[in-house]
């Protein structure tokens, strides 16, 4: 016999993957709301939550827009940086970080420590250009 929990936790798991794939799937930095479009059978707040835990979890990176929205993304491992076409939304991985030896110096010479970082490169795909000129 199955339990109503055992239920909710399939069912919140098979949610949980459908999200992650539909996040997976794009190149784009998505938003809940444009991620919840995507999906059929999935709740705004059950994407809202699964967005959380999900990035609480390292497995999806959160990006601020220059609105101030935030977006989800799935990425690779290891330290990295978003370059983002402000036109068509793709994003870039960018792994050669050069703030890393700029932000230790600076920690140094202020008497900080644990320092991290996080910057949002945005700018213009070639692609875009292209259709623009």
């Amino acid at each position: 016999m199955t339990s109503t929990t055992d239920k909710q936790t399939t069912r919140q798991t098979g949610q949980r993957r459908a999200i992650f794939q539909a996040l997976a799937k794009d190149k784009t930095a998505l938003t809940a709301q444009e991620l919840h479009q995507h999906l059929t059978g999935v709740g705004l707040a059950t994407v809202y939550r699964n967005l959380q835990r999900l990035a609480e979890q390292g497995k999806v990176d959160t990006i601020r827009r220059p609105n101030g929205e935030l977006a989800f993304r799935v990425c690779g491992v290891g330290h990295h940086h978003h370059l983002i076409c402000r036109s068509c939304g793709r994003v870039v991985e960018v792994h050669d970080c050069a703030l890393e030896d700029w932000s230790r110096k600076l920690a140094t010479e202020h008497d900080f420590s644990a320092i991290e970082h996080q910057t949002e490169l945005f700018g213009t795909c070639g692609a875009c250009a292209n259709k623009t000129a």
